[in-house]
């Protein structure tokens, strides 16, 4: 539900404040709403009934009285926004079918559905560009296109650089946190990466041109690292 639960049409309004001042007028103990606030609730309800009156017939209405209606409605509004999100759109104390019927927009009735866990490796490839620059690029695996997995947020690359005459090692699912903090072994670590795009240039440094660039990468999702995909084969490049 992403439509305003506050009615901005004037009978729309009206019916919504009055539904919303009857019940919380009766159920406030029970919803634990805080007895000043109920007053104050009550208050500008009562207030706003006149003033509502004074426009309904089209006819007789004056400019004043559709201007101070206008006034005193959007100062109600303000104060029942803060009071809905406080005492009521989230209080566990009130059903959500009653507060579907109070017209608030309560929290989790539509929550956002849940990725699957990513099951494919992205196929990594570079491009050298000269100048120490390096293009780097990430397609699904069952894709002939470039494009970041549907399930994930990102891509999260691990890579090394090397003289030449070391030869890259192996990389396997269960070796990568060693890898990573350099305990397995190998004179240089891995660092890790993130991008949320799967083709992106990187400037990997003047310093660097002649150093053999090792990476391999998997799709992550940000949000629920259990779902994150499988690690891709290992790559080289020399930078140019």
């Amino acid at each position: 539900m992403t439509r305003d639960y506050i009615p901005s049409s004037a009978s729309d309004f009206n019916s919504f404040q009055e539904n919303l001042n009857e019940e919380v007028t009766a159920n406030a103990t029970a919803w634990n709403v805080p007895a000043p606030e109920v007053t104050a609730l009550n208050t500008w309800s009562a207030g706003y009934e006149p003033k509502y009156n004074a426009i309904v017939n089209k006819n007789s209405r004056t400019r004043e009285q559709v201007v101070a209606h206008d006034q005193y409605k959007s100062d109600f509004v303000a104060f029942l926004r803060p009071f809905c999100q406080s005492f009521l759109t989230n209080n566990l104390l009130i059903p959500v079918s009653e507060r579907v019927a109070l017209g608030l927009n309560p929290r989790g009735l539509n929550p956002p559905s849940e990725r699957p866990a990513i099951l494919s490796a992205p196929i990594p490839s570079m491009k050298p560009l000269g100048g120490g620059m390096v293009q780097f690029g990430f397609k699904v695996a069952d894709s002939t296109s470039r494009g970041r997995h549907p399930e994930s947020n990102g891509v999260e690359v691990y890579y090394r650089l090397e003289p030449v005459n070391v030869g890259p090692q192996p990389i396997n699912d269960s070796l990568v946190e060693e890898e990573v903090s350099g305990t397995t072994g190998n004179e240089i670590p891995f660092e890790k990466a993130f991008n949320t795009r799967a083709r992106f240039v990187s400037e990997m440094g003047l310093q660097n041109i002649g150093m053999r660039l090792n990476i391999y990468a998997r799709w992550v999702n940000t949000s629920n690292p259990v779902k994150n995909g499988p690690y891709s084969s290992i790559i080289s490049m020399v930078i140019s």
